[in-house]
């Protein structure tokens, strides 16, 4: 389960949240709502691995996307 913190709070005790956010990722509320998340460098990094993988929609080739496109629509 991800742990919430007020801004106001992670300001006071950041060095606190700096450790939970390296074993889970803390959302950071404003006013009642999530704003942001702080997450550790691995999991950042793995992020980021993960949207290089990524294909955009204008980089999967056209053959490939026929295929979906019959799949999501019977054809």
């Amino acid at each position: 389960m991800t742990q919430s913190v007020t801004a106001t709070e992670l300001a006071k005790s950041f060095g606190r949240w700096i450790e939970r956010a390296i074993r889970e990722p803390v959302a950071i509320l404003r006013h009642g709502r999530e704003s942001a998340y702080l997450i550790s460098a691995d999991e950042y990094h793995h992020l980021k691995r993960l949207e290089r993988q990524a294909l955009g929609a204008e980089e999967v080739p056209d053959d490939v996307a026929d295929l979906i496109a019959r799949a999501e629509y019977g054809r």
